[in-house]
């Protein structure tokens, strides 16, 4: 994605681990900026809007942490960098989560399905957009996530 490390590590080998929370309860927007459909949309993925998300990818981390310190990494395994070498409080892990945060560039269940003649949702059943004519959605954006099923995958 689009972070960068804002601290470059020594030279040598490297293992990076990244945390994703699956289902986000924060819910973002896309925009039209204009009615210049050349124009880029407006975007925010509003990420760790809620509580639930940041209590979720706080405890991913904290898990992380205690997974590479098991006996198996010794020696392979020296420190976490990018501001995460010294987060021990949950005020510094939300701090360097909050600054490294990004989008994994897979969204879906953007675009929510409802029944048609429901005042909610984007698309009907048909996965025609409601309200606009003739357009209709037909990719991952429709697809329902759960805590069971993610997005059509059994997790």
């Amino acid at each position: 994605n689009s972070l960068a490390l804002t601290t470059s590590p020594p030279t040598g080998n490297f293992l990076g681990l990244a945390n994703v929370v699956l289902t986000p309860t924060s819910r973002g927007y896309i925009k039209l900026r204009s009615n210049n459909f050349f124009d880029t949309p407006l975007i925010d993925p509003a990420l760790l809007k809620t509580d639930f998300d940041k209590v979720a990818m706080r405890a991913a981390v904290k898990s992380s942490l205690e997974f590479l310190t098991a006996p198996s990494w010794a020696g392979y395994v020296i420190s976490p960098i990018n501001g995460l070498e010294n987060a021990t409080t949950d005020a510094q892990i939300d701090a360097y989560v909050q600054k490294n945060t990004a989008t994994i560039f897979h969204p879906v269940g953007t675009a929510s399905m409802s029944p048609k003649g429901a005042n909610n949702g984007v698309v009907d059943p048909d996965l025609k957009v409601k309200k606009i004519a003739g357009v209709r959605v037909v990719d991952a954006s429709v697809l329902v996530c759960s805590t069971f099923y993610f997005c059509g995958v059994n997790s």
